[in-house]
């Protein structure tokens, strides 16, 4: 993995800080992510020191300029971030175990594992790059976990009960608060699943017929903001552990779910946080969800229109540098010589293959 670009690193703090790292996701939403950030530090700054960001090697719509745009935003003005690029892009439903263990470039670039394996801080906040906070979310969830018990691993959103057929929209036999407490057989959740016409009802089938049952099939700590315990973490994820990472779907229906489930049986609780009290999700989206921007290109276009617009109104008009069209320049060609080199790799191969 190439070295993180380190903003402002004179900021950084030392060794045993009590405050917090935290891991974004950067898919695309350079306004978005400015936002996210700029509420974040405004209402739970005292407790952040370096913000991880992640620029997936494949963005949306090709909108490879835009991590330059937060990077320039952010240039001397005291946040502390640590840009990093990783190797691989690693979509949703790849899983290699034995090839996360031993190559930590392709380790890292699984969602949140770098900054994860890296932090020198107690806790990690991992957060999606589309988060507008209100309260202090970040004070609150580090307090909460230090005075919860020891087997404690993670606060934030537990499950995604609008997809699960146990939850108030369908079954309505649990929730994020009562996770623990609804534990089925293996044949009553499959009667269940199929009852109900969940939008992830064939994978949840599956899922439950490897023998996942509980925690449920959709059940996680939810990635999009959470608080984790570092050590706890470490000691039995990979590399360190046995378990596959946490921003990885493993044969899961989504991220973190197989990390959640495993996690679960070996005796870690989670908190249910309730993240809507303090932070709004994707809130520039029309749509209701980030998903859907992922794949059309005129819903990506207006919700960062929209967050453009409230960043604007909210926290004064854009100043941009040439910093911006430098940094992508560089970038451009990079990308073109990564896919030059592929070309060449691949003709040549298949050259000598049929020699």
């Amino acid at each position: 993995m190439n070295k993180p670009f380190v903003l402002n690193e004179n900021t950084k703090g030392k060794l045993g800080s009590s405050k917090v790292d935290v891991a974004i996701a950067f898919y695309g939403k350079p306004h978005h992510t400015i936002i996210a950030i700029k509420s974040l530090i405004e209402h739970c700054g005292e407790h952040i020191d370096t913000i991880y960001i992640a620029r997936e090697r494949v963005q949306p719509h090709n909108d490879y300029i835009g991590i330059y745009k937060v990077i320039d935003y952010f240039r001397n003005t005291g946040v502390n971030l640590s840009v990093y690029y990783p190797r691989y892009f690693i979509p949703v439903g790849l899983s290699d175990y034995e090839r996360t263990k031993s190559d930590s470039r392709f380790r890292h670039s699984i969602m949140f594992q770098y900054p994860l394996e890296i932090t020198d801080k107690e806790y990690l906040v991992v957060m999606h790059n589309d988060m507008l906070f209100h309260r202090n979310i970040v004070g609150e969830m580090i307090k909460l976990i230090k005075e919860a018990p020891q087997h404690t691993i993670g606060v934030g959103s537990v499950g995604q009960c609008w997809s699960c057929p146990a939850g108030p929209n369908w079954g309505n036999k649990c929730n994020s608060n009562r996770y623990e407490h609804y534990v089925p057989s293996l044949e009553e959740a499959i009667e269940l699943t199929e009852k109900y016409e969940t939008p992830r009802r064939d994978i949840q089938l599956k899922v439950l017929k490897e023998g996942r049952v509980h925690l449920l099939p959709e059940c996680r700590l939810n990635e999009y903001c959470a608080l984790i315990d570092v050590q706890k973490y470490r000691k039995e994820t990979l590399p360190n552990g046995d378990l596959g990472c946490y921003g990885g779907s493993w044969g899961g229906v989504d991220l973190g779910t197989v990390w959640s489930h495993e996690i679960y049986k070996r005796g870690y609780k989670f908190i249910a946080f309730p993240i809507d009290d303090y932070a709004k999700h994707s809130p520039f989206d029309s749509s209701g969800s980030g998903t859907k921007s992922k794949t059309h290109f005129e819903v990506y276009q207006d919700a960062e229109q929209n967050a453009k617009k409230y960043l604007e109104e909210n926290y004064g008009p854009l100043q941009t540098s040439f910093y911006i069209t430098w940094a992508f320049g560089l970038d451009t060609m990079k990308r073109a010589a990564w896919r030059l080199a592929i070309a060449v790799y691949v003709f040549i191969k298949k050259l000598m293959t049929k020699n």
